[in-house]
């Protein structure tokens, strides 16, 4: 989808060059792969060796998760007492993956637990009172949150009300206050010792359940392989940056999937067609596998994605993934109706006054509303709040989306009072707002956004990794590259500039042409094709013998038994030599 609001500025990054020096030459890498890594954050050659080569004895010390060692001893002893557990997680895919690994983690040692996620339409998200006190009722004991409960202050008292314990696992950004639970294990805590805070839950879960299995005296290195799978579908998921050890996670893991043992993963890839003969990659969990765990919780019951993550009958589990199926079927229908009636709606609005767009109405499904919201906000390029009105209630579920200059949930939290709750991060958040607060909503986010951003960040912007010479992309590049895969957030695929080119042949592709593609030619370099996905339109704008500058990704490109370079385009404009 391209964006709506005029050229796209392109910044190369610029790091620091004794860091790229010192990497170049203790690593013994080629230069343009030390800038790479600067550019990810990675300055010193341990930490390079250490992402460059990624081993689970590098992972620190789970024990120090905040309260780690309470949790454990507490779980220890509701097993010894053979108490009742609830663990209760979240709808989504990390939130699903984190109950089922739990659920497994203490089945397995004999635990009385029970797994639950809510039902977002009638139980909403985060773990809320009358659970607490359905649980009572049941004779549980422990209550253990996985990927919620960060701010569930209410739901804690009366859990200690009625004498049930509460540990909260969360990766969530805690508030100024922490609930008073028996233990809050949140590498984001103020006093947290663990080393690395930007786990996902399921990894919070992950490395907490290690410390358990460590503490009965059993094999961590058993536990981290049977739970892999779930531990790798709930990070890449959940968005996480793929570094440190979410890194180590995807890197064993993306190969790991296809030979996992539970009958629900193997069901799920044979629903999404995902091959079980060669690893899975990034962009099958993100676009394959995630989505139809995600469209069931969206639409209707999560429970039925935790079921299938739980259950050890393959036939109940493709019955389960079946479901699944339809459900993301449901999804991708409902998403397109409500996105074409929002951007309809922005079109409306006065986006020359509008920096954060505010958009709202009936009959959205909430569960979709977070998904339209990116796409809108990919289109204008500016924080974008979408709103499911329920005119019974007069009520509206909120799902805001960012860009980097705007920390959305600091905008909500400084007008706390016109919401019924709200939770998020910097550049994402959830609220219920009552629909006679939304314009005050809409001009306090407004008021915000032209005091904390300027006019050039409504821009949209292209980082870009290196300006390089054209007979700079060999394939001893791309195969030096490689070994920075698996790319993903936090970690991007590469971003190259490269200027003077030549066209040599253009033509539109794909069934409606609204592809491009291209054959280029460079100073000392072959002629090389490059693909634009969704830029058909640019073969108006150019001409053969046409000189231009291109941002790309470069690949390998296999084909008839046949591999070369390709270039994967960007963007492209004609040769200037003017640049940012």
């Amino acid at each position: 989808m391209r964006n709506q609001i005029g050229r796209t500025r392109w910044i190369v990054q610029s790091g620091d060059t004794q860091s790229i020096a010192r990497l170049q030459r203790e690593l013994g890498v080629s230069e343009i792969l030390a800038r790479l890594l600067v550019n990810r954050g990675i300055t010193e050659p341990e930490q390079a060796e250490r992402f460059l080569n990624p081993d689970w004895d590098d992972l620190p010390d789970a024990f120090l998760l905040p309260d780690a060692q309470v949790a454990v001893d507490r779980i220890l002893q509701a097993i010894e007492r053979k108490e009742r557990i609830l663990v209760y997680g979240d709808y989504d895919v990390d939130g699903v993956t984190s109950a089922a690994l739990w659920f497994h983690t203490l089945s397995k040692l004999r635990a009385r637990v029970q797994a639950r996620v809510p039902h977002r339409k009638r139980d909403g998200y985060d773990i809320r009172v009358p659970v607490v006190d359905e649980a009572h009722r049941q004779g549980v004991n422990l209550i253990l949150t996985c990927d919620c409960g960060i701010q569930a202050h209410e739901v804690v008292e009366r859990a200690r009300e009625v004498g049930i314990d509460v540990i909260i696992t969360d990766h969530h950004e805690p508030g100024e206050e922490v609930p008073r639970a028996l233990a809050v294990v949140n590498p984001h805590l103020p006093h947290s010792r663990y080393p690395f805070p930007n786990l996902s839950g399921v990894g919070v879960s992950y490395r907490l359940g290690e410390a358990l299995v460590r503490a009965k005296g059993l094999s961590p290195q058993n536990y981290r392989q049977y739970f892999l799978d779930l531990a790798t579908l709930g990070t890449i998921a959940d968005v996480m940056p793929l570094m440190e050890e979410n890194r180590v996670f995807a890197w064993y893991g993306l190969p790991f999937i296809p030979r996992s043992k539970r009958p629900g993963v193997q069901a799920l890839l044979s629903v999404a067609r995902v091959p079980v003969d060669k690893p899975v990659t990034m962009r099958q969990v993100q676009f394959a596998l995630a989505p139809r765990i995600n469209a069931v919780g969206r639409l209707d019951d999560a429970a039925i994605a935790l079921e299938l993550l739980t259950t050890d009958d393959p036939q109940r589990a493709y019955q389960l993934a079946q479901e699944l199926e339809e459900h993301n079927r449901r999804r991708r229908n409902e998403q397109q109706r409500i996105l074409e009636q929002a951007l309809e709606q922005a079109g409306r609005r006065d986006i020359a006054r509008e920096w954060v767009l505010v958009l709202a109405g009936e009959e959205w499904d909430k569960g979709v509303i977070g998904i339209v919201a990116s796409k809108v906000l990919e289109q204008y390029h500016r924080p974008t709040v979408m709103i499911s009105l329920d005119p019974e209630c007069g009520v509206g579920r909120g799902s805001a989306r960012s860009i980097r200059p705007y920390d959305i949930f600091r905008a909500i939290e400084a007008r706390r009072e016109l919401f019924i709750e709200c939770g998020g991060h910097t550049l994402a958040a959830g609220f219920s707002i009552r629909a006679e607060h939304i314009e005050e909503l809409r001009q306090h986010l407004n008021k915000l956004a032209h005091a904390w951003m300027s006019p050039e960040d409504l821009l949209p912007r292209l980082d870009i990794d290196a300006d390089i010479e054209p007979a700079e992309v060999t394939p001893g590049l791309l195969d030096e590259i490689a070994q920075m895969e698996p790319f993903g957030h936090g970690n991007p695929e590469p971003v190259f500039l490269s200027r003077g080119l030549t066209i040599l042949e253009k033509r539109r592709v794909g069934t409606d042409g609204s592809h491009w593609k291209l054959t280029v030619r460079g100073e000392a370099m072959p002629p090389t094709g490059c693909i634009a996905f969704g830029m058909g339109d640019y073969d108006d704008r150019f001409e053969v013998g046409d000189e231009v500058d291109i941002v790309y990704t470069p690949q390998w490109n296999e084909y008839n038994g046949r591999r070369e370079i390709q270039w994967l385009v960007h963007d492209i404009r004609h040769s200037s030599g003017i640049m940012e």
